[in-house]
């Protein structure tokens, strides 16, 4: 959440809009500076952190373990598949309407529980399931979603998108474009 803030003219608060204050509006103003210093290093020490928020290391301590316990922060690591060189898509899904919704639940479970699947979302519009996959090459991701999809009664169509570059990810800028 680094960078330039836009606030309103008549306070000192964020713009509405900003994703500043849409946290703001669920976290008080410590759990926000520490969610705010962890996104930006996620190995910090409570020492540093205590530091950097103005409270206690075991006050920072107990926060932490309350925002994680609670499910509101969750501190993990990632690949970043880009610079790893591996291959990465999105795959939209349309479900067919006509099956039971065992066999829905079914669909999205397994996909929660393939391995090379790092994100199942619901969706509104065309298409009613959101799925990003990787794998080591563009050709493996296909194969990879065709093992996935192509049997299963409760898919009536699905789309997939190869990501050739990723600029943002995780509110991060990930990598420059390389200017000519």
């Amino acid at each position: 959440m680094s960078g330039t803030t836009t606030t309103d003219t008549d306070t000192d608060q964020p713009a509405a809009d900003t994703p500043e204050a849409i946290l703001r509006a669920h976290l008080d103003d410590h759990d926000y500076q520490i969610f705010e210093a962890l996104n930006e290093d996620g190995r910090m020490s409570d020492t540093e952190l205590a530091d950097r928020v103005g409270l206690s290391r075991t006050a920072v301590r107990r926060r932490r373990e309350n925002l994680t316990d609670s499910g509101i922060l969750e501190i993990l690591a990632v690949i970043v598949l880009q610079e790893a060189d591996l291959a990465y898509a999105d795959v939209r899904v349309s479900v067919d309407q006509s099956v039971d919704r065992t066999e829905r639940d079914e669909l999205i479970e397994r996909l929660i529980d393939a391995e090379l699947v790092y994100s199942v979302d619901s969706c509104l519009g065309d298409y009613d399931l959101f799925v990003r996959t990787w794998h080591s090459t563009l050709n493996d991701v296909k194969s990879y979603v065709w093992d996935l999809l192509d049997d299963d009664p409760a898919v009536d169509a699905y789309d997939i998108t190869p990501v050739v570059k990723t600029w943002k990810a995780w509110n991060r800028k990930l990598d420059r474009p390389t200017e000519d």
